[in-house]
Formats: structure tokens, C-alpha cells, sequence
């Protein structure tokens, strides 16, 4: 309705799509992100705060303790003063109060002193005496007195040695002259309990009740005008005199639901259940549409349970209209957003990551949902201000609700939502595993009918607004059953009396003035907490068989006891209160909390269980291999020439075809979900793409096109940011990569680009602005690295000129500031260093180190004062270095400074056939470690560490990882080559003999194997190589998904290869990518010195530990 009422200023009545960076739609999607994440912990924690909220509603809505709390009935209740009463009331009421010291109403005195004055007002018959015309019709009038549970006796009360007791084994039992059980709320003011057990009561409450017909009520009114001179000397009376005149009508009602109310309720929730039942029959990309039914049953629920029970603490009367009624506005106005929510998420494919389509549909529909929430609350607002009390209170009733629904909405739905999703995308995979099903033709276009466009919302004419158009019609129709029953008309004149004065107020009793002494409750308090049963009870007495009584309620007369102490009363404090729930209920509501937490964990798991899955698991405990690898099924029609991966496991991949891939991990499923670049952000690319990048949690991605634009893509929206980034100059790239700066009270992601010219550009993401280009050096830059900020230190860029001067820069109220410079001990040619420079941070322990690698020099700084640690050379005959691996971070015994296990030098290719490794190890007389600064003689430095190198022939695509290892894809000459020798693992062999086998089963014979065999390797630092046969076909039996097109290319060089987490490195292969994975750490292990060579054939053992010179 929102939106058509903004129709003239706006021009259409659609909702607003808000843009990719808007911070609401931006608040909405990591919300959704992180929810669905997050699913099981989400889900429990909204479980654990429905449980408390509903507590309260189902087991004390019938507790003495619950306090005013007025819950709603099957009937209709009202209870309406008449200010110009002409007509006789059917029944009149008169009560008197009485006093003894605070609290102690239940003491014998004062039960004595009550008795006193009830026989001086009614006279001395027993209860007994009356007894035989209680079920009669010629009963005028009778009394409600608390001294009925001793028969009205003082011999009784003195004989009684448990009063407590007395009262709380009677009260539900016991019933006064008039027919009317004798509850403590009715018979007592200023009750205390402990459980459901009376355990002090402040007044004593006496309620005489006579028919309008007699002269009884006459005559008890001259009587309380001479109480003091006749029962009750030294007494004080409230008025004075005794002489009671207040008094206002009030006409009660409990009108059941009418055959036709009843006919009608059962049509709109049956159109309702129909509604939801033929909307969720049409969606197919769920797992369980019953699960949904009953998840939606289950939010309502507890939405409305919770709403009752802040109804309570608001002290907010609800008993007015019929139970039946509550649930209905609440699942119309929640239904609306609960299919909006999931119509958002079935609009994204089914091949996008189940968390970004949650995220996004959140994204786009979760402001639309906010703002429906905030229109429904201002309509029932202005509903209540302009319908009667009962009606009113409805309102605030569903206020409450809607806001618990919206609660549950975005927290356990969403959770229940993502399970579904991913139990639904289980069984298609295990369906697919098992069998290949054939295509089916396309089934001819079915007619729609208008319920299918009414249910879709296809209709011309939307029925967005159809929820709040229920809503208001069923609340004006409530209120017409009360101007029904007053028999006023709903006319115009009355709708304008109401805006400008107001509903009255029908549940305020105005004719009591506050107790002008320390009362624990006023008599208008006692009216509004008497129950459903005592008043019903009372309307058989005034009318029997009616549904409704005229009753003239009189002020009450207020008695102090002589004697009593009424000083130094003291409020109760809430921190009491919540120390009596505590002590009562904090047990029961844990156990429910807990119950309830552990079932949906235990049910979730049970969902989420699959036997294939079980199966593999154990299989993998059978027999671990150390090595795996697995295949990420692509698009791509085309080899890929450019891969990027993050630690987190995802990639984005550029194809010859002129395609641009992200491929997102889910850890949980151990699986990629693949996400083409939409074809408005490749018509706007300019092809070749130089450069690419993926921020760490896969949202963003940046391209560097021929045009020397930089494209920046958000993975989730699907959409580029509307302004492009220009290259700084047209030097080669050192950072092209996100990164997290903080600003004040939070973060900021940031996209950096830094080329050799020393040129510097940054792209806000959250505000999509960039900064102009700023230069950091003024020599061309070797080598730079990014360092973020952790543990409270700030985020740090490191660069290096070819004149070997070292600058540090750190980040500092938005912007880069420079912090230190410092001349680096590496080897020069005329002044200028020769070559690209690598840097490396490591942290492990505590440790800040900075690995600077120049040609053949190893150089460990300092992470903060950049000061040089040491500085590593190896022979000239070894390789340049490309890249360095620490061991473990440990303290020297010796000088208690940083010290390493081991260090592995991987060194550059001198050709494709070749790759080098240098691993140093502590000597076998040294305490096991490296000293990184050697600040004693006796601590065991690099130079004094033993050297071991191996050489790995044809490696084919490789990458080191910061596990002391190096993984890799190649295609081995032979079919024996990279097995073990007779002293190594015979299992390994195994399992590359079955592997093979199954390749030979597809009908292929040894020849053909050996062409197409590819091995999946992992080269520690000791020299251990262990590898295992991969098929190339996209749908060996390692692949996480299947590539069900057959579009996999025959590859005859695999490559480029990336490193994402510490055990493993993304490789293409043709038009997929191959995930090679350690599956153990073996980095640390010591090496094979005994025989001088390594473990398998073809690494060749070359360095017969020789020393490094070190240079300080």
C-alpha cells in the first residue's frame, strides 16, 4: 500500500530495488550472509529466545502469580460504564477492605477483628445456614468473604494451627454463598506467592452482592456508617464517616461467537491454509514443502505466544475478543514477507552459492519487508487511536506480533530456509551420482489460469497490498461487533467524535481515588485482575442463562485495624521480582531452553545426514591418502589462461573464450558453486584482461582490461560498480588486490592497485569512490607486500626501489603514512638491484618477520622496525630464489630470540622440466632449532645449519605452500615413475594401481593410459614425495561435481597454478580447475640423510649437507 500512496511523487508503483552499495541493501545481504552461514547457531539461538518468550504464556497464563495479566477467551468480554444510567442495575456490589499491618492480614487478630465486622454488616449465620437455597433462583443476595474457609467460626480460626495451609488446600475447592469459588485473587489484596501457594496477603476483602429488587443493600450501607461504634472501636475508616455514596454502572458481557462469526472465521483461515498450500505446491527447489508448512506454523506460534506474554508484562487486556481471532492477523501480515522472501531467493539460479542467494534475496526484499513492517505498525496505530478499548488493545496486540514475526522471520526462517536449500541440492547430487538421467523434452507451455496468476502475482493489478487490506477490514469488523452490541450505528458523525475525542476508556475504573494509605494494590487493580471464572461465576448469580449483567459496583469502604502499623512500607524493587522468577522458574525455563536447543540440533543433524555421505567418510578413515584432488567443473567452453584463488578457497578463472568465472567454496559440502560474470559486465570489458583478483571472501572481484580500465565486480548483485578505476601509469602491477583498512567503529574494504612506476590508487567499495593516484617512491619500485592489521597493530604496506631502500608505510586516519625507510643488505649491479623482488610476511606465535627475497639472498626483518635479522645466501650455483618457507616459531634456549624448526628455499625454474628445493635443518648436535639473530655462540644459526637439496623433474604446474611443501599437477613420463621404492609405502602403490585400473576399464589400453595419466604430487621439504593418479575426465571419482555437458578438453600442459590455504593450490586443466590438496603436514619431518637421497626415484638428492655463508 506503501507504494501506490507514493505513486504521484515516485511515478510507479513498484518497489525500489536499492543498488549494490547501498548500506541498507548492504546491512540486509550480510545479514543474510551471515545468517546463513551461521544456519545451526542462528537457528539455535532464536529457538533458545522463543522457548523464554513463550514460557511465560504456556505454563503461568493460569498462575495466581501472573498478575494482571488478562489472557483472551473463547468469547467475547466487555465491561462498559454507563455514565447516565437511568434503568436499574440487575446487581448491586459493595466491598470493604481490611487492614492490619502491612502484610499481615492473614494474622489471627486481624481474622478475628474481619470477623467481627462481617457478622456486625450480614449477621451470624454460617456458611451452613444458607446452604440449601444456593442453587435456587430466590437467592437476593450473599456474600464473598475470605473467612469462609473457616465456616465464618472464631472457634475454627483459633483451632487452626496452619493458616497458609488452610487457604491454599481450599482454594480452588471452597465456595462462598454466592456460588463463587473462593480464589485468593478474589478474596485477598496485596497477595505474595511462592509458586502457585498464598504466602501473605495485605487486606482481607469482603464483597457483599444483592439483587437491585430488596432493601438489603440499604441496609448494609447505614451499617458501615456505625462500624466504628459497634465492631470495630479505635478502627479507621476510609471515607471517615463509613458513609459510601460513589458508586458506577458498568455493564459485563461474555458473548460467545455466533454461528455466523464462527462460519465466517473458519472461511478466511480455510482461504488462507489454501492460499499457503498452493503456493508452496508450485515450488519445486525445496527439499520438504511440509517442512516449510510446519516451520511457518511454528514461527506464528511462537510469535504469538511471545506477543502475549509482553502483553502481560505491559499489563495490556486482551480478554475482550475471542482467542480465534489473534492468529489471524498475524499470518496474514507474515505470509506477505515470508513469500517475498522466498519468491527473492528462488530469482537467483540455482548454480549461485545457497548463502549468496539468501544474501541477495535478503538484499533486495529486506527493505522492501523493514518498510511493510513499518507501514503495518503505523496503520495499526491509527487504528487503535479510533476503534474501541478491546479493539485497541488487539492492535498493540499486533504491533507486538509483527514485530516477533519479523524477528523470527530474518533469524529462524532464514536459517530453516538455507537447511532446506542445501537438503534439497543433497538429494539432486546423490541423484545425479547415482544415475544419469536423460534429458527430457520440453513439456508444451500449460494454460494459466487467473488463481495461477493470483498466486504468482502476475495479476495487472498487484496484490501487494493485499495484506494490509485484511488486516484493516478484520480490525474494522471487530470493532463493528462492539458497536453492534452498544447499538449505535458506524456512522460518519460517530468516526469524527472518535478522531476528536477519543475511544473511552472501558477498562479504567475512575470512580476509585487512590488509597490514602501504603496499599500494596488499589481497588481498581483488584477489579481488572479478578478472572474469567469468578466473573462468569457472579453472571449466573445476577442473570442465570444470560450472556450479559448490569451491575452498580459502589466504592469500597477501607478498614484499619487499632493497632495496625501501616509506616515504613517499602516498594518492591524489580531486582526482587527477579530473584523470586529466578528461584521459581529459572529451572523449568532452562530445561525447556535446553530441550528444545538440543532437539533442533539433533533434528538438523538428522536432516542433513546422508548415507553416501557416511559411507565416504568412512571409507576415507579406511584408507587416507595423503594427497588429493578433485576436479571444479567450469563453464568455460575454452582453456583458461588466468586463475586467481583466495585462502578461503575460492577462485575466479578468465578463459580463451572470453569468460569470466567465480567459484565460490562451501566448506560444509566441500564443493564449488560456479558463477559466470553477467553478460552486462563482459559487454563493458575490454579484451585481453591483464589482471585479476577475488577478495578473500569471494564478493568482489577486479579486472584489468586492455582499455587499462580496472572493472571492480560484486559476485553477489551480479552487477559492476558504476564507476571503473583507471591504471596509475603503464608500468607492470606489484599489488593488484582487497584489502580490509579500519576506520572509526569499524572497517572499510578497499581495492588497491600499486604498479614499478610507484604509483598508488585505492577504491573505497563501501562508497565506491576513488582516490586520485599518489606516489610512494621516487625510483622505480621491486617488490611490494600489504600486511593487515591484527592484535591492535595497524595494516602495513612494505615497498622496495630498485636502489634497495626499504619503505614502510602504515595506514592512519585514511590514508598511508610513512613510517620508516630502511637500506637493505642485498646484492647490487651498479647501485641497482637486478630482478624482482619477493616479499614475504610471516606470522606464527606471536613472530612478525618479513621475508625480503632478492636473487640469491634471503633477508629476515623485522615485522615492525624493519631491522634486518638476518641475512641468507646460497651457492651460485643454485637457482635465484622464488620463495621461502618458515618451520615453526619457537623461542632459542640459548638467547631466548626468535628462533625456526626448519626453513625450506624454493628455488626459480631454470626450465620447465625442473624444480629446486633447499630445505635447512638444525644440526644433529643443536638444541633442534634455527637462531634467527644468533645472539650467544652457542646458538646454531643458518650457516651452521645442514643443507639438503632435491630436484624434482618435469613438476609441471606447481606452487609452494606455507606448509613446507610443494603441490603440483604433471604428467609423469612413465607409469612407474613417482613410486616408492621397496622400503616405501606399499599402500600408495596400491592405490595408483586401482586408479589406473579404473582408467583402464573404460576401455582405454596402457598406451593410451600412459598419454592421458596426470599425478597429483606433494614434494615436502625432507624430499618425500607422495602422489596419486588423477583421470583427466571431469567426472573421475574425484570430482566434487559432474560435468554433465562431457565439454572437458584433452590437455596436454596443465597450468597456471595458484596456492590457496596452507595444504593446498588451485591448477587449470583445459576448460576445469584441478584442487590439489596435502592431506597431512609432513613438512617438519626430518630428512633422509641415512642414504643420501631422497625417497623416490625421480628427486635426486644434490645438496650432500654443505653450509650457507651468512652475511650480517
Amino acid at each position: 500500500m506503501l507504494w501506490y500512496l507514493l505513486y504521484p511523487i515516485r511515478g510507479t508503483t513498484q518497489p525500489p530495488r536499492l543498488s549494490a552499495n547501498h548500506p541498507l541493501r548492504r546491512a540486509f545481504y550480510r545479514h543474510g550472509k551471515t545468517t546463513a552461514e551461521h544456519w545451526l547457531i542462528a537457528m539455535l539461538v532464536t529457538v533458545a529466545i522463543a522457548m523464554a518468550f513463550t514460557y511465560p504464556t504456556i505454563l503461568l497464563a493460569e498462575n495466581p502469580t501472573a498478575g494482571l495479566a488478562s489472557y483472551p477467551h473463547h468469547v467475547w468480554t466487555t465491561a462498559k460504564p454507563h455514565d447516565e444510567y437511568t434503568e436499574p442495575a440487575d446487581v448491586e456490589m459493595r466491598q470493604v477492605w481490611i487492614h492490619g499491618s502491612y502484610m499481615r492480614a492473614l494474622e489471627k487478630e486481624v481474622l478475628h477483628g474481619a470477623l467481627d465486622i462481617q457478622q456486625s454488616l450480614i449477621g451470624s449465620d454460617s456458611w451452613t445456614s444458607i446452604f440449601p437455597s444456593l442453587r435456587t433462583s430466590a437467592l437476593s443476595w450473599g456474600y464473598h468473604s475470605p473467612l469462609m474457609y473457616w465456616n465464618n467460626s472464631r472457634q475454627m480460626i483459633d483451632n487452626d494451627i496452619d493458616i497458609l495451609g488452610t487457604i491454599n488446600r481450599q482454594a480452588s475447592t471452597t465456595s462462598s454463598s454466592l456460588n463463587v469459588t473462593l480464589r485468593p485473587a478474589s478474596v485477598f489484596a496485596g497477595k505474595k506467592f511462592e509458586r502457585r501457594r498464598l504466602t501473605a496477603a495485605d487486606a482481607l476483602v469482603i464483597t457483599l452482592i444483592n439483587k437491585v429488587e430488596g432493601d438489603v443493600g440499604n441496609q448494609w450501607t447505614d451499617r458501615m456508617s456505625t462500624l466504628t461504634a459497634d465492631a470495630c472501636n479505635g478502627c479507621t475508616l476510609f471515607p471517615h464517616d463509613g458513609y459510601v455514596d460513589r458508586s458506577k454502572v458498568y455493564e459485563f458481557s461474555f458473548t460467545p461467537l455466533s454461528l455466523q462469526e464462527n462460519i465466517l472465521l473458519t472461511f478466511a483461515y480455510s482461504l488462507m491454509a489454501l492460499y499457503v498450500l498452493m503456493s508452496l505446491r508450485r515450488l519445486k527447489a525445496f527439499h520438504s514443502r511440509f517442512g516449510l508448512v510446519v516451520t511457518v506454523i511454528t514461527q506464528m506460534t511462537c510469535s504469538i505466544l511471545a506477543s502475549f506474554t509482553i502483553c502481560s508484562m505491559l499489563k495490556i487486556n486482551l480478554s475482550m475478543i475471542p482467542q480465534n481471532a489473534y492468529p489471524f492477523v498475524v499470518l496474514v501480515i507474515g505470509l506477505e514477507n515470508l513469500f517475498r522472501i522466498i519468491n527473492a531467493v528462488l530469482a537467483y539460479p540455482a548454480t549461485m552459492a545457497t548463502e549468496l542467494r539468501i544474501a541477495n534475496a535478503l538484499g533486495d526484499v529486506g527493505p522492501v519487508s523493514l518498510a511493510t513492517v513499518a507501514q503495518n505498525l503505523v496503520i495499526l496505530s491509527l487504528l487503535g487511536r479510533l476503534v474501541s478499548p478491546g479493539v485497541a488493545a488487539f492492535c498493540a496486540f499486533a504491533c507486538i506480533a509483527t514485530l516477533f514475526d519479523a524477528f523470527f522471520l530474518l533469524t529462524f526462517f532464514v536459517a530453516v530456509l538455507m537447511v532446506d536449500i542445501r537438503r534439497f541440492e543433497l538429494q539432486d547430487a546423490l541423484a545425479r551420482a547415482n544415475q544419469a538421467k536423460p534429458k527430457r523434452k520440453p513439456s508444451p507451455i500449460p494454460n494459466r489460469t487467473w488463481f495461477d496468476a493470483l498466486v504468482h502475482g502476475r495479476l495487472p493489478f498487484s496484490t501487494r497490498m493485499a495484506g494490509t487490506a485484511v488486516t484493516t477490514t478484520f480490525i474494522l469488523s471487530l470493532n463493528y461487533h462492539f458497536f453492534e452490541q452498544k447499538e449505535q450505528a458506524t456512522s460518519l458523525r460517530h468516526l469524527l467524535r472518535l478522531v476528536k475525542n477519543g475511544p473511552p476508556q472501558l477498562n479504567e475504573f475512575d470512580t476509585f481515588a487512590p488509597l490514602p494509605i501504603n496499599a500494596t494494590m488499589t481497588p481498581e487493580q483488584w477489579m481488572r485482575m479478578q478472572d474469567f471464572d469468578t466473573a462468569k461465576e457472579v453472571m449466573k448469580l445476577a442473570r442465570p442463562g444470560a450472556d450479559s449483567f448490569v451491575i452498580r459496583i459502589f466504592a469500597p469502604l477501607i478498614v484499619v485495624l487499632a493497632g495496625a502499623d501501616r509506616t515504613g512500607v517499602e516498594d518492591q524493587e524489580w531486582t526482587t521480582a527477579l530473584r523470586s522468577f529466578a528461584i521459581h522458574h529459572f529451572y523449568p525455563v532452562a530445561t525447556a531452553v535446553v530441550f528444545a536447543v538440543a532437539f533442533v540440533a539433533v533434528l538438523m543433524n538428522f536432516l542433513l545426514y546422508t548415507e553416501h555421505e557416511d559411507e565416504q567418510h568412512r571409507g576415507d578413515e579406511d584408507e587416507q591418502e595423503a594427497v588429493s584432488a578433485t576436479t571444479v567443473a567450469l563453464p568455460h567452453k575454452l582453456d583458461i589462461v588466468k586463475l586467481y584463488g583466495t585462502e578461503k578457497g575460492h577462485i575466479i578463472t578468465v578463459g580463451l573464450d572470453r569468460s569470466v568465472v567465480v567459484s565460490l567454496y562451501d566448506r560444509v559440502h566441500r564443493s564449488h558453486q560456479s558463477h559466470r560474470l553477467a553478460g552486462g559486465a563482459l559487454s563493458r570489458t575490454h579484451w585481453p584482461i591483464h589482471q585479476i583478483t577475488l577478495e578473500e571472501n569471494g564478493e568482489w572481484a577486479a579486472l584489468h582490461c586492455a582499455d587499462d580500465r580496472i572493472m571492480v565486480y560484486s559476485v553477489g548483485a551480479g552487477s559492476l560498480l558504476s564507476d571503473a578505476l583507471s591504471y596509475p601509469d603503464d608500468t607492470e602491477t606489484l599489488l593488484f588486490e582487497f584489502i580490509r583498512l579500519p576506520k572509526k567503529g569499524g572497517s572499510n574494504l578497499y581495492f588497491v592497485v600499486l604498479t614499478t612506476g610507484g604509483r598508488l590508487r585505492m577504491l573505497n567499495i563501501e562508497s565506491g569512490q576513488a582516490n586520485a593516484a599518489v606516489s610512494l617512491a621516487d625510483t622505480p619500485l621491486v617488490g611490494a607486500k600489504t600486511i593487515p592489521g591484527s592484535n591492535g597493530k595497524e595494516p602495513r604496506l612494505v615497498v622496495v626501489t630498485d636502489e634497495a631502500q626499504l619503505i614502510l608505510s602504515a595506514w592512519h586516519d585514511g590514508a598511508w603514512k610513512r613510517r620508516s625507510q630502511h637500506d637493505l643488505p642485498a646484492q647490487k649491479f651498479m647501485g641497482r638491484l637486478l630482478g624482482a623482488v619477493h616479499i614475504q610476511h610471516y606470522s606464527d606465535l606471536g613472530s612478525d618477520v618479513l621475508l625480503v627475497t632478492a636473487a640469491r639472498r634471503v633477508m629476515i626483518l623485522d615485522g615492525q622496525s624493519i631491522a634486518t635479522l638476518c641475512v641468507v645466501d646460497v651457492n651460485e650455483d643454485d637457482p635465484p630464489i622464488l620463495h621461502v618457507t618458515l618451520g615453526t616459531a619457537v623461542t632459542c634456549p640459548r638467547c631466548g630470540m626468535l628462533a625456526f624448526r626448519s626453513a625450506m628455499l624454493i628455488g626459480e625454474p631454470a626450465s620447465e622440466d625442473e624444480c629446486a628445493t633447499t630445505a635447512l635443518w638444525p644440526r644433529d648436535d643443536a638444541d633442534g632449532v634455527i637462531c634467527a639473530t644468533k645472539s650467544t655462540s652457542q646458538c646454531t644459526s643458518f650457516d651452521d645449519a645442514t643443507q639438503t637439496s632435491h630436484r624434482l623433474s618435469k613438476p609441471g604446474a606447481w606452487s609452494a605452500v606455507k606448509s613446507q611443501a610443494i603441490l603440483g599437477l604433471r604428467k609423469p613420463a612413465s607409469p612407474h615413475e613417482g613410486q616408492r621404492r621397496a622400503g616405501g609405502s606399499s599402500r600408495l602403490r596400491r592405490r595408483q594401481h586401482t586408479r589406473s585400473s579404473v582408467a583402464a576399464d573404460g576401455g582405454k589400453d596402457d598406451d593410451d593410459e600412459d598419454s592421458d595419466a596426470w599425478q597429483g604430487y606433494r614434494l615436502s621439504a625432507n624430499g618425500e614425495l607422495e602422489s596419486i593418479s588423477v583421470l583427466p575426465e571431469a567426472n573421475d571419482s574425484n570430482t566434487g561435481l559432474l560435468n554433465t555437458d562431457s565439454t572437458a578438453l584433452y590437455v596436454t600442459n596443465a597450468g597456471p597454478a595458484v596456492p590457496l590455504d596452507d595444504q593446498s593450490i588451485a591448477v587449470a586443466f583445459g576448460n576445469t580447475v584441478k584442487i590439489v590438496r596435502s592431506v597431512r603436514m609432513g613438512g617438519c619431518a626430518a630428512p633422509a640423510r641415512a642414504t643420501g637421497r631422497s625417497l623416490v626415484r625421480d628427486v635426486a638428492n644434490v645438496g650432500q649437507e654443505r653450509g650457507l655463508r651468512k652475511v650480517r
